[in-house]
């Protein structure tokens, strides 16, 4: 019994000298600790990787080039190690990231299987009684304590390999489903184990006795019971702990590693071996934090089994939510958080999550998502998934990350989770999970959780979240229910196309694509009884070419019982035909005069001029009045005498219900939009960087002053075509800002009460000093500068004055969309474009939304739809129609109680009077929650109220640090008396590389936990080097074991490796 004899040694030259391979093994570990230290960020991660295949690359070069191989060894290697790694990278290269716990489980079970593989080649090598690392020099008397070194590190090696190699199978057979993920106890589970380790320590003593004949038999009679073990310890383990038993799994794979280092006496073995062991040690013991269980627990086994007698029971009624109910609701939330759990994954509905939070992003909602660390059967599994689906990843946050902003959410939605969101973890300390760590969603003002049944989940603990109050089910498979979702949140944008990044505003009318074909054939519409009349009149403003309604809603119009008549032509300067009109039951008059008098409700863009409004007394007329500008007051006052009911559509407030008539918002979208394409028309530069073979051009610097809605508009439009957006407003908008992919910058002052007025706050004089000195700042650097604010009824703040036009760049140019109100710069020209100076290009245009008529002219439509819906809806069901529509609104006009705030709102003239003015009393802003006192420091008894927090290695005597310590001390002093000098060495390197490791992978971040497990199952695959220098042995039996420890070997490098490359290049930054 011992290694390899000297005789193996043979091709040596200078380049193949054992110092050689030495100091190729010192830069192999320090590749290796490089690649554990690059992972542990997700911005260095793919460096990590590269750095990990180097050091594999370097040993195994080495290796093979060293004195050890030699003769047949040298081709035995290629055709075992080259057909290894592309097994292993094909492998890793098909795997979906949904079976990325199988893929792991698998890398864990290779890992095991080479280092057994070597222990039975070790075992038949008639010449083991030396080693290539130079036993021969070794004293006598330390031979025999040398032997029986080896001699328990290959039966450990070859034990803790077949038990890692079977445990890891049984383990994927689970997570595939093959086997039912249900906890397995088989009986007597405890006294069979004990009885499998006493024979293997019998069989042991024999097989050493009786060497490679008999010997051999019992040598494998160990390798059956040790797969035995492995069998019964995993199938015990629930799937509720697959989380765990993949990491001690993993942790097996690299201690048979470092058995297999001791057994050949190769350091860089050990140093890798204790690195994927120590990976696979400590997010073993993060998992069980996570689910508030001690290891032993988890090994043990029976947890997850699905019922539960303990835990008090949940009373209560759970409340469904309609997709369309889910969809408004999302739609008109600015802070949304996504919880995954497995039944994301099982669903394979990470892409229609995916597609859910592009579109609310898009829309200037706040998407986050949280992540607990034992949600899925992988740690980290639920990144990898997102990160699949191009989800950033600085918004993938964990639980300890994320919880504190529950309070502030307005939705949180659960995706087929249950356990890691359950507040009985928490609230009821008689339950199995209590003490769990969870993420608290009950916080959020609303959560949505969606799963497909009412049952409970791997704990079998009813989940009281289900009932509260602020919870609402939405039940069904993950993925159709999301893609149903994502569905009807296209439904409500203003064009009905799909939604991107930067380029939807969040509260937009909903409406069908508008077509502006009026030669397509869709014959006569069906005859409908009609009971209220509506006119559109053409729009004789200067430069107006926006038409009130549009064909395809003046057709939803017709079907809920309004009759349109529509004056010829109104629509043609926007692009839609008369034709196009009576196609969808307009009727189309000649002029204006036959339209006041048909109808009881005219729509018209501007307020008419005083000779039409002479022929509307008695009737009502729907227009963008402005009732608290000067102009909008003048025009109150014509209405008014000539005893015009008037609606001013800018009058809609600011509240949820009102937000799909806020036609302030769907008409300053497309101003945003239309301002950075009028830039850029001047602007004679690219936005976006160029490199050619005729120079390199930098980005266009875009300044964005105020981020309201047109300000967002202007910012996602902008960095669309590439620039580079920084933006600032007077509140603290720096999430949306950069939702949207602009840069936020403030002004570098605190000004008492900020930001609760917004731009109609008065600033002090020494904010406004510090405001226009960082303004002229940037504007030094800007080529573009769009300005937004405005206030109603008041004059534009100045926020650009003529010395910062000075400092610009020729070619610069400046689009002021606050000109209606004075402008925002101090140059501009109401209504007009010119150059200044020759140098910046200063346009002041008030018709930019009119600039795009069609789909201005398509969302103001979509508004005054749901201005009739909002009224008529107030009536009974049945008559929710044009039928209700004339009694509500008048109904809803006079001050009482019961009447619609909206519909007061924007009533400004009735009957020759003129109705106060509603103002809204803003509810005050919600108190902080009362401090929650900090839990004991010493965990409470379930019997006293309190919820026991679980030490994950265990407690009591045994795992105090003083007891463990006398126990090391004990062992170090045998170590002293009896062991040889190459083992102390050996050890030395496992301590040292084992307390480094440790170092490392604690600073790994959650995110990255998955791909760390698969870089630590490459680097395990450095049992290949066993395998090499077995593979010249003079014994045929050595060398079939060591050409299948290669292969299996390298299936576990090229898979390791390629499958963390996928991974990792499916992580991508948020585009702010």
């Amino acid at each position: 019994m011992a290694t390899f004899d000297n005789t193996t040694v043979c091709d040596s030259n200078l380049f193949s000298q054992e110092d050689w391979l030495e100091v190729v093994y010192i830069g192999s570990a320090v590749l290796f600790i490089m690649a554990l230290r690059g992972l542990s960020k997700t911005e260095t991660a793919k460096w990590g990787n590269i750095y990990g295949m180097l050091g594999m690359a370097a040993a195994v070069a080495g290796a093979w080039a060293s004195q050890f191989v030699c003769d047949e060894g040298t081709w035995l290697i290629a055709i075992s190690l080259f057909p290894g790694l592309v097994i292993g990278a094909l492998l890793a290269g098909h795997v979906t990231m949904i079976q990325m716990p199988q893929m792991v489980g698998l890398l864990n079970a290779f890992g095991g299987l080479a280092s057994a593989l070597e222990a039975l080649g070790l075992f038949l090598d008639p010449n083991a009684e030396f080693g290539p690392n130079g036993f021969a020099q070794i004293d006598e008397s330390e031979r025999t304590a040398e032997v029986v070194i080896q001699t328990i590190a290959m039966f450990l090696s070859m034990i803790i390999g077949m038990l890692t190699f079977f445990g890891s199978i049984i383990a994927c057979l689970k997570l595939n489903g093959n086997l039912a993920s249900k906890a397995r106890v088989p009986p007597f589970r405890t006294v069979i184990t004990l009885l499998i380790m006493v024979l293997i320590s019998i069989v042991k003593h024999y097989t050493a006795r009786y060497g490679t004949g008999l010997g051999l038999m019992y040598m494998l009679f160990v390798a059956v019971l040790s797969s035995i073990w492995g069998v019964l310890f995993v199938i015990a383990i629930g799937g509720a702990d697959m989380p765990v038993v993949i990491c001690i799994l993993n942790t097996g794979s690299g201690f048979a590693g470092v058995c297999a280092g001791f057994m050949l006496s190769n350091k860089l073995l050990v140093i890798t071996g204790a690195f994927v062991g120590c990976s696979g040690a400590i997010l073993s013991v993060i998992m069980c934090e996570a689910m508030n269980r001690s290891l032993w627990s988890t090994l043990v086994g029976g947890f997850g089994e699905g019922t539960s007698s303990g835990g008090a029971k949940v009373e209560g009624e759970m409340k469904e939510i309609a997709l369309e109910e889910l969809a408004e609701t999302l739609n008109h939330s600015k802070e949304v958080v996504i919880v995954p759990g497995y039944g994301m994954a099982a669903a394979k509905a990470q892409h229609a999550v995916a597609q859910v939070t592009e579109i609310l992003r898009g829309r200037g909602v706040r998407v986050r998502f949280g992540i607990h660390p034992v949600a899925g059967r992988l740690p980290g599994h639920m990144n990898v998934l997102l990160a699949e689906a191009r989800v950033p990843y600085d918004i993938v946050l964990a639980m300890d990350e994320i919880n504190d902003d529950f309070e502030k959410t307005d939705v949180t939605i659960v995706v087929g989770a249950n356990d890691i969101v359950n507040p009985a973890a928490v609230e009821d300390p008689t339950c199995p999970i209590a003490g769990m760590p969870v993420l608290e969603v009950w916080k959020s003002k609303m959560t949505v959780v969606m799963k497909r049944g009412r049952g409970a989940g791997y704990s079998g603990v009813d989940n009281p979240l289900f009932v509260r109050e602020n919870n609402r089910m939405f039940f069904g498979s993950a993925k159709p229910k999301m893609e149903e979702l994502a569905g009807r949140l296209l439904e409500l944008t203003a064009d009905g196309k799909k939604v991107r990044l930067g380029q939807v505003e969040a509260h937009e009318p909903a409406q069908e694509p508008e077509t502006n074909d009026s030669t397509t054939d869709v014959g006569p519409p069906p005859v409908r009884e009609t009971f209220y009349e509506l006119g559109v009149l053409k729009d004789r403003y200067p430069g107006e070419k926006r038409v009130a309604l549009v064909p395809s809603i003046c057709a939803k119009m017709y079907e809920k019982g309004y009759a349109i008549y529509i004056e010829k032509n109104a629509g043609a300067e926007a692009g839609f035909s008369d034709a196009a009109y009576e196609a969808v039951g307009c009727v189309v008059l000649p002029d204006s005069s036959g339209v006041c008098a048909k109808a009881k409700m005219v729509f018209v863009i501007r307020p008419p001029p005083v000779d039409v409004l002479h022929r509307l007394r008695g009737k009502y007329c729907v227009s963008w009045v402005g009732r608290l500008t000067d102009a909008g007051k003048k025009e109150i006052e014509i209405a008014n005498g000539e005893g015009v009911n008037l609606i001013d559509v800018t009058a809609v407030p600011r509240i949820t219900i009102a937000q799909k008539l806020d036609c302030l918002s769907s008409q300053a979208k497309i101003a945003g939009h239309r301002a950075v394409l009028e830039a850029a028309h001047e602007y004679q530069k690219f936005f976006a960087p160029e490199i050619t073979a005729a120079g390199k051009y930098p980005p266009c610097r875009v300044m964005v002053l105020g981020a309201g809605v047109a300000g967002l508009a202007a910012i996602g439009t902008a960095v669309s075509l590439g620039a580079e957006v920084r933006a600032w407003d007077v509140r603290d908008v720096s999430d949306q800002v950069e939702s949207m992919g602009g840069k936020w910058f403030s002004v570098d002052f605190k000004e008492e009460g900020g930001g609760s007025g917004g731009y109609a706050k008065e600033s002090s004089d020494a904010f406004k000093a510090a405001q226009k000195a960082t303004f002229h700042k940037h504007a030094k650097e800007c080529d573009i500068i769009i300005t937004t604010a405005a206030i109603p009824g008041r004059p534009s703040p100045r926020l650009i004055e003529g010395y910062m036009v000075d400092s610009m760049r020729p070619g610069s140019v400046i689009v002021d969309l606050g000109v209606e109100g004075g402008g925002n710069c101090e140059l501009t020209r109401k209504g007009e474009s010119y150059l200044y100076e020759q140098k910046v290009r200063i346009i002041g245009y008030t018709d930019m939304a009119s600039r795009m008529a069609d789909q201005a002219s398509t969302m103001f439509a979509a508004n005054m739809l749901n201005f009739l819906t909002h009224v008529h809806s107030k009536g009974p069901e049945e008559a929710r129609d044009a039928r209700s529509f004339e009694s509500h609104l008048e109904a809803n006009i006079k001050e009482s109680p019961e009447s619609d705030i909206i519909v007061r709102s924007i009533v400004c003239c009735k009957d020759g009077q003129s109705p106060p003015l509603k103002v809204l009393k803003m509810p005050p802003p919600p108190q902080p929650s009362p401090a929650v006192p900090k839990k004991a420091e010493t965990p409470q008894s379930p019997g006293q109220g309190g919820v026991s927090q679980v030490n994950a290695v265990g407690g009591g005597v045994l795992a105090s640090s003083q007891f463990l310590l006398l126990i090391s001390a004990g062992i170090l002093v045998i170590i002293a008396i009896w062991a040889p000098r190459t083992f102390i060495d050996l050890l030395m390197v496992f301590v040292l590389a084992g307390f480094v490791g440790y170092m490392l992978v604690w600073n790994v971040q959650p995110a990255l936990h998955t791909p760390l497990m698969s870089v630590s199952n490459a680097i395990s695959g450095q049992v290949v080097l066993g395998g090499i220098f077995m593979v010249s042995s003079e014994e045929v039996a050595t060398q079939v074991f060591a050409v299948a420890a290669i292969a299996i070997a390298a299936i576990n490098i090229g898979g390791g490796f390629m499958v963390t490359h996928r991974m990792l290049a499916m992580f991508k930054r948020d585009a702010s």
